[in-house]
């Protein structure tokens, strides 16, 4: 017997991503789950027989996606093998940046201008990210007090850094400049605009 007329079989994953790029762009209140059903070929109430209502819909995609970055986050941090406060600084910078560039969807939900501060809550604190803020808050308290930054807080160092990944999100505006600055490396991209933020940081640039 065929399969015509039948809905297509989609992974949890690829449900959960389609709907926090959605959340992402359109926000919270404005996101649709029956355009997403369509979107994706579904019978209009496959996924909220899947994940509930819309609520619980953005708390599953929002775990879904921070549990990807913080994976490539943590995955680029132990690759770079920091020997003390300012190595890890740098490579946190980074990993930053690397995991940001792969999931642009999270950053853009955190900054879109129609989620609100109960569902930012929950981008924050019921997932692994709130650690790893605390971590970097902890991290840049530590070397203020020891006096190798300037006195840099989470907020500006986050937004250093979203700034600098911003050309790997936007490439074809990007390719604007590649006859003054060639094709885009995202590589080495990530490289020079880590060092760009830690000379922004350091009393003492090493």
């Amino acid at each position: 017997m065929g399969t015509r007329g039948r809905p297509p079989l989609l992974t949890d994953e690829t449900i959960l991503e389609r709907a926090l790029a959605d959340f992402a762009q359109f926000g919270y209140l404005a996101m649709s789950v029956r355009a997403l059903n369509a979107e994706l070929g579904l019978s209009h109430e496959t996924v909220s027989k899947r994940f509930g209502q819309k609520d619980e819909l953005f708390r599953a995609a929002v775990q879904h996606g921070v549990r990807l970055f913080i994976n490539d986050f943590d995955r680029a941090l132990d690759e770079a093998e920091p020997a003390n406060d300012t190595q890890l600084l740098r490579a946190t910078v980074r990993a930053f940046m690397i995991a940001s560039s792969r999931h642009p969807s999270l950053g853009g939900l955190l900054h879109h201008e129609t989620v609100g501060d109960a569902q930012r809550a929950v981008i924050i604190a019921d997932t692994g990210l709130a650690l790893r803020i605390a971590e970097a808050v902890a991290l840049l308290a530590r070397l203020r007090l020891a006096g190798v930054i300037h006195d840099m807080h989470l907020r500006e160092v986050w937004f250093l850094a979203e700034g600098a990944v911003a050309p790997l999100h936007f490439g074809d505006f990007a390719k604007m400049f590649e006859p003054f600055d060639g094709a885009l490396d995202r590589t080495a991209h990530v490289e020079r605009m880590a060092d760009a933020i830690m000379r922004s940081l350091l009393k003492r640039p090493d």
